[in-house]
């Protein structure tokens, strides 16, 4: 047991220096690939005027040069130019954010840019505050004709597929297949069918009416004519009018009170029932033969 701990620990501490002596091997390669640039180190700060005219500023709108230490390093590593990723999708440029707030992230960064731009700092103009100019009344007409083309030219399009008998609007041919063949449509086209049918009737019943009120107002106008004529015929000649006597009924003598029928309430014995009954037997009429379809066995009884 002791020697197999002693061979694995033997063959941990060889892969190790494998491993450093590969990453010496590495940075010495690295080293000697920058040896012909000059740089100071990170903690060495400038004390004397600085000579800038060879240096180049750093900025997102020129390419990083051949030159640069991370453009060779992703050399180095394989990179040729195209997005990163398994299939080259990512993006190509550096993300392009501000220098005013490194500590903001990039949706804070770019809510603080579009809120503090010079365009949404001002208010915005009211439509009575704005002085209409020839230009801006051109565009205002231009636009607004274009936009009432379209509309029209939509509302003819969609002509085609509307139901006036339901008056609905469909955008679709098959939409407006379906409608045609629904229930609710073909209930409402023999609605209206049947409707007219029964207005065509009525409207022939409407007329005889019509005609009929017609015929009695001119007669009652001839009458109300004819009455005005003979009153007037009456005025003119008093001498020859009939002098109207009285009817049968005023001239008739009132009957006496003790010669009229005195009625009866109440109830009466059957004697004077049977009394009353016996003259009226004699003033019935006697019985017609009627002739028979199922024979004369109705008429003997």
């Amino acid at each position: 047991m002791d020697i197999r701990r002693r061979e694995s620990k033997t063959e941990a501490s060889s892969r190790e220096k494998r491993i450093y002596e590969k990453d010496q091997m590495n940075q010495e390669s690295f080293i000697e690939g920058l040896a012909e640039e000059f740089r100071l180190p990170i903690t060495h700060r400038v004390t004397e005027n600085v000579d800038l005219e060879d240096v180049e500023q750093a900025s997102l709108d020129t390419q990083i040069s051949s030159s640069n230490v991370g453009f060779r390093l992703l050399q180095k590593m394989g990179w040729k130019g195209k997005g990163l990723g398994k299939q080259e999708q990512g993006i190509t440029e550096p993300i392009k954010s501000g220098i005013r707030d490194r500590r903001l992230g990039l949706g804070k960064q770019e809510e603080d840019d579009y809120f503090t731009a010079e365009e949404n700092i001002q208010r915005k103009k009211l439509d009575s505050e704005i002085e209409e100019t020839e230009e801006i009344a051109k565009k205002r007409e231009v636009l607004a004709e274009r936009e009432q083309k379209i509309q029209s030219d939509v509302k003819e399009i969609r002509k085609v597929f509307y139901c006036e008998l339901c008056s609905k609007q469909y955008r679709t041919v098959m939409e407006f297949e379906g409608h045609l063949s629904s229930y609710d449509h073909n209930h409402k086209k023999r609605f209206k069918e049947m409707k007219e049918m029964h207005g065509a009737s009525s409207r022939d019943d409407r007329k005889k009416r019509e005609q009929q009120r017609q015929e009695r107002e001119m007669t009652k106008m001839a009458d109300a004519r004819k009455q005005q004529q003979m009153q007037q015929n009456q005025q003119e000649d008093p001498v020859n009018v009939p002098v109207s006597t009285p009817d049968k009924t005023t001239v008739a003598p009132l009957a006496v009170q003790d010669q009229r029928k005195t009625l009866k309430f109440g109830f009466s014995s059957k004697s004077g029932t049977i009394s009353k009954s016996q003259p009226t037997s004699s003033t019935k009429k006697p019985k017609v033969a009627i002739a028979s379809v199922f024979g004369n066995d109705s008429d003997e009884e």
